[in-house]
Formats: structure tokens, C-alpha cells, sequence
């Protein structure tokens, strides 16, 4: 029997559920590194969900995250990751 972990770690959410930031602690557990385009990918929602809820993460200092250096029209590409305080 699978684990909530491995149900929301390696596949998209079911339609009827709703993500929560337990599921980005949870991806990014298991997958390290991911941007907001990958997360929103795998979640099935837009990027500004996952950012809302990055920022909230951050600040409460469960996830931190690097620049990658600058796509287009300037803006930075970020990778988000797991701080010591954001595994469960």
C-alpha cells in the first residue's frame, strides 16, 4: 500500500484534491532542485499557485532557494530546495 508521500512525491494530484504545501515539502523531498515551472507541470496548476505558496514556505524558512542565472527579458530562473527546517 502506497504512503500519502509516495501517492503526492511521484504523481500528479487526482482532480478532486486540491494541493497543499505539504505536497511541495513532499516533491521536493524527493526531487531536489525544482523550479516553479517543473512544479506547476507536475501539480497541473499555474505558476503563480506555486509561488504564493513557495513565499509562504520561505518565510517561514522551509524552503530556500538559488538563482540560476537569467532567462529572458531579464528575469532569474530559480531553483527551489529544502532547508534543514522543511523535511518532515
Amino acid at each position: 500500500m502506497e504512503s500519502e508521500f509516495e501517492k503526492t512525491a511521484t504523481r500528479p494530484l487526482p482532480d478532486w484534491r486540491r494541493m497543499c504545501d505539504d505536497d511541495i515539502l513532499n516533491l521536493l523531498a524527493d526531487q531536489r532542485g525544482r523550479s516553479v515551472a517543473q512544479m506547476a507541470n507536475h501539480f497541473h496548476v499555474t505558476k503563480t499557485a506555486i509561488r504564493n505558496r513557495l513565499i509562504r514556505l520561505m518565510h517561514v524558512k522551509a524552503v530556500m532557494r538559488t538563482c540560476e542565472g537569467q532567462r529572458r527579458r531579464s528575469r532569474p530562473e530559480y531553483t527551489y530546495y529544502l532547508t534543514g527546517g522543511g523535511g518532515k
